[in-house]
């Protein structure tokens, strides 16, 4: 047997050398390889910002010209039971008993035929719906038009433009123009829709849903030339306080469904984000609005001198599933917002500006803007959490 005339000591020192000149070798290759990898991106070196969400709701302007005809009206029952051929007996029993099942039917059902006017809309006649005549809306350019020709941009159908509050030209909200004379969403300055309110109260208050933002690579407070931003769906219900307001810089977590994921490049100008242009994807709740799917979506989110963060996004929304969710109440839908079924679809329809159908040449979508407030909280990624996709610049790439 041949003994190595090496120390124990030695053998130690020759075996623990070995172990850190590996290590070193990994270590330099992984660096090399991080480095490559983030050759040609965008780096967010800076500081990261979690926010959770407190309001997310459709941006309504609300001026002082935006319906000089009035604003929309609930059906008139008397005269929708007359129209049915109900004698007047019928039509003072019906009256007495709103809550019924038969006022319901004989509401609903006044389809030339007996069809539910709100299950299918299109089986009324367009009753009209007042729309709005203002010149100024929350939101984007999405078409890119800049023009006051007829000749609609690629990809859109012919409409007016808005201009925003602080005087930026071209705005695309055609949402706001079908629905914005109805009381319910409409709301007055300074204050949302009851239905609008009412649906975030509800949010918070049962945990319906939970929205994060997450933004990266803020080296400077006001000016970056990148930053990412990302929207994510969250797993936990927002904490609120003994007054029932949420409670800041609490934790949050995003959820593992890289589904709900939504990452897109920025740029910050004076404490202002604006984002790249991208397809925004959101759950949303099973009673309200199911999932949100916004195309060519951008944001400008602002930062706040208290920490918050306050903005807009912007994007074009399925009009059919639009119309579906705004009046799937059925007559609470007519009773509550003061309007009705039929003239809601065809408001929408008539109104839509964005994807034209290949056969019909109507437009399949609607421009639209949402406002979102955030407050401070920590923000954090699951472990096991799929690596959510960058969403990827569209056409329009950065937005000025």
């Amino acid at each position: 047997m041949i003994r190595s005339s090496m120390r124990p000591q030695e053998a130690r020192r020759q075996i623990w050398e070995g172990i850190v000149e590996r290590f070193k070798s990994v270590f330099c290759s992984a660096a090399a390889m991080a480095a490559l990898l983030a050759f040609g991106t965008h780096a967010y070196a800076g500081e990261t910002r979690g926010f959770a969400v407190t309001w997310f709701q459709p941006a309504m302007y609300t001026g002082e010209d935006d319906c000089p005809d009035g604003l929309n009206k609930s059906p008139d029952f008397k005269a929708v039971f007359a129209a049915e051929g109900k004698t007047p007996e019928q039509i003072k029993e019906l009256i007495e008993h709103p809550n019924s099942k038969e006022f319901a039917e004989a509401v609903i059902n006044r389809g030339p035929h007996g069809e539910n006017v709100c299950a299918d809309p299109a089986s009324a006649p367009d009753p009209g719906q007042k729309t709005v005549q203002g010149k100024i809306a929350f939101g984007f350019n999405l078409d890119g038009k800049t023009d006051n020709s007829s000749t609609p941009a690629p990809n859109s159908c012919a409409h007016a433009k808005f201009s925003s509050p602080d005087g930026a030209p071209n705005v695309d909200n055609q949402h706001y123009r079908a629905l914005g004379c109805m009381i319910a969403i409409r709301g007055k300055r300074g204050h949302d829709g009851f239905v609008l309110s009412y649906i975030m109260e509800r949010m918070k208050a049962e945990g319906l849903r939970t929205y994060l933002v997450e933004v990266k690579g803020i080296d400077n407070p006001k000016d970056n030339a990148n930053v990412e931003v990302g929207i994510y769906l969250g797993s936990d219900p927002l904490v609120l306080d003994a007054k029932g307001e949420v409670r800041r810089d609490t934790t949050q977590r995003i959820s593992k469904d890289t589904r709900w994921h939504n990452v897109v490049h920025g740029t910050m100008k004076d404490g202002v984000i604006t984002t790249d242009v991208f397809d925004l994807n959101l759950l949303g709740d099973p009673i309200w609005v199911p999932e949100f799917h916004f195309k060519k979506a951008r944001m400008r989110l602002e930062l706040q001198p208290n920490g918050d963060l306050k903005g807009t996004i912007g994007g074009y929304q399925d009009v059919m599933t639009m119309y579906y969710n705004t009046v799937k109440s059925g007559i609470l839908f007519e009773t509550t917002n003061a309007a009705t079924c039929p003239g809601v679809y065809y408001a929408l329809k008539h109104a839509a500006d964005g994807y034209p159908d290949a056969e019909t040449g109507e437009c399949t979508q609607i421009s639209t803007a949402f406002a979102i407030e955030a407050i401070p909280a920590f923000v954090l990624h699951q472990l096991g959490e799929a690596k959510a996709k960058t969403a990827q610049a569209g056409a329009a790439g950065h937005q000025d």
